[in-house]
């Protein structure tokens, strides 16, 4: 799945290190379990790793950390500590972290935030020893066909993080207030719309929409074009989820926006305007501070973009504590046609292993412990019997204060996830096939990472000059002719120098 990046909503969940002597190859660990699961604890030096992730700590953060700590200690003599960023620090904090060389041993990253160029610069480690001497666990939990999707030039820079092969995607809207307008389900962008437009001239004092401006993946016309099979137009990740330089079909050619004024995405852009205009956008989509779904679990707002096919348990939960009537439900644009949508097989997320950690063997004995059922259970669901409980093969059921501390950012894998016994039999569906690697035609650049070295430079201007426009653009906040006359004007000549390196490489990759 996920950014989001699972989920924009995920409430997520998030020592001394001692330097041995005596060490070998990547690691800084004296010796390793004889089992993975145990009874080899007792054999280890005692350390404590330093853990760095997005987003925010859950209510039951603590609890949930004590005992895995206390199972870590029993098992491989460890501990962890997690850093939890917010999703709006994250680039500058984890670049700040990287660059000054702060004690890091495990860190979150992303095509979307910095990886390719983290790795370009020599920031983590290279991953294929430690994985075949201490992450059995780590590797079979993951199919090949995902290790060979998410190499980096060949080499394994972080686990993939992802249960599925495109990102599950939906717009939250409010049911209650939907019954209420006498609309129909909503099950087309036009029907989204009416439901929107209802909303304002309801005079309900609710903001009809709200998308996503820290995060470029949630504006609102990114989230259209990424459902569009008619286009199957995708970002090429060299600024994030930008698609100022984009794939198109399947011909290996890179877009660059400034020279198409590509339809399909200038259309949104005009149509996200008349929302803006119209006051169905936010007013506020560029200045909020609050996310969006944070707000919408506040009556604040009737519509959100969320990386998730169908709307949690807990989210519903909220609302009733603020409207006891509200109710969530997803509407899903995603086209379930058998072979309409593309997939390079490539996660969202990883997790990497820092150069400069002296407990490289550690943090891989960490990642296998917590890729096996019963620890997998406790980091991302909590304490079994009190958060949740397991039903069947892989359900849970949610208890009191339910959640426990990572998913996404950490553990996330096709064959230890687990779905909520009460998912509806519709989002079952969608969940579905998308695990299906069959239900996806083959991108002719699934394997191909870019390599920004060599412009780098121009990598980092254009994402300043991109921050001044982007987002106001393509969430209808500012006027396109004007704005992107302006922003042409300033990006025009640095995203041609991206555009040609990244399409050498794209041909290089392809003659091979």
């Amino acid at each position: 799945m996920a950014k989001l990046k699972r989920n924009f909503l995920v409430v997520a969940l998030l020592g001394v290190a001692v330097t041995l002597s005596g060490c070998s190859g990547a690691g800084g660990d004296a010796s390793a379990p004889s089992d993975s699961a145990g009874n080899g604890g007792a054999s280890l030096e005692p350390v404590t790793l330093e853990v760095v992730i997005p987003g925010a700590k859950g209510a039951n953060f603590n609890e949930v950390l004590a005992e895995v700590n206390k199972r870590l200690q029993a098992e491989i003599n460890t501990q962890v500590k997690f850093t939890v960023i917010d999703f709006a620090d994250l680039s500058q904090k984890t670049n700040v972290m990287l660059a000054s060389g702060e004690k890091v041993d495990l860190i979150f990253d992303a095509p979307w935030l910095h990886l390719e160029t983290m790795a370009a610069q020599g920031y983590y480690e290279e991953l294929s020893e430690l994985l075949d001497k201490y992450g059995p666990n780590v590797k079979k939990t993951r199919p090949q066909q995902m290790w060979d999707a998410n190499k980096i030039n060949g080499n394994i820079y972080g686990v993939p993080l992802g249960s599925a092969y495109t990102q599950q995607r939906s717009v939250f809207i409010r049911k209650d207030l939907r019954e209420q307008l006498n609309l129909p389900p909503v099950k087309t962008y036009e029907d989204l719309k009416a439901y929107l437009y209802a909303v304002r001239d309801s005079n309900s004092g609710i903001t009809p929409l709200l998308a996503g401006a820290d995060d470029v993946t949630y504006s609102w016309v990114n989230w259209l074009i990424r459902d569009d099979t008619s286009v199957n137009i995708r970002p090429t990740n060299f600024a994030g989820a930008s698609l100022m330089l984009y794939y198109k079909g399947n011909d290996g050619q890179v877009y660059n926006f400034f020279e198409t004024k590509e339809p399909k995405i200038w259309s949104n852009i005009q149509d996200v305007r008349k929302l803006f205009v119209d006051k169905v956008m936010s007013q506020d989509v560029l200045t909020n501070k609050s996310g969006p779904g944070e707000m919408q679990l506040q009556n604040k707002v009737a519509a959100t973009p969320q990386m998730v096919f169908g709307v949690p348990k807990s989210y519903n939960d909220q609302l009733k504590q603020v409207v006891p009537n509200g109710e969530l439900e997803a509407v899903r644009l995603f086209d379930m046609t058998a072979g309409k949508n593309l997939s390079n097989f490539k996660m969202d997320n990883f997790i990497s292993i820092v150069k400069t950690s002296k407990h490289k063997d550690r943090a891989m004995m960490f990642l296998d412990w917590a890729n096996r059922q019963e620890n997998y259970d406790l980091l991302e669901h909590g304490i079994e019997g009190v958060n949740w409980k397991p039903v069947g093969e892989h359900q849970y059921e949610t208890l009191n204060n339910d959640g426990g501390i990572v998913s996404f950012q950490l553990i996330l894998n096709p064959t230890l996830e687990r779905e909520w016994v009460g998912t509806d039999a519709e989002t079952q569906e969608y969940s579905q096939f998308i695990t299906k690697a069959d239900n996806f035609t083959k991108d002719v650049m699934t394997g191909f990472t870019f390599d920004p070295t060599p412009v780098k430079n121009e990598v980092a201007q254009f994402s300043t000059i991109q921050a001044k426009y982007y987002s106001g653009l393509f969430n209808g906040a500012l006027e396109p002719d004007d704005y992107f006359a302006k922003f042409k004007g300033e990006g025009e000549a640095v995203l041609k120098k991206i555009q040609n390196e990244l399409q050498s490489q794209v041909d290089a990759f392809l003659a091979k």
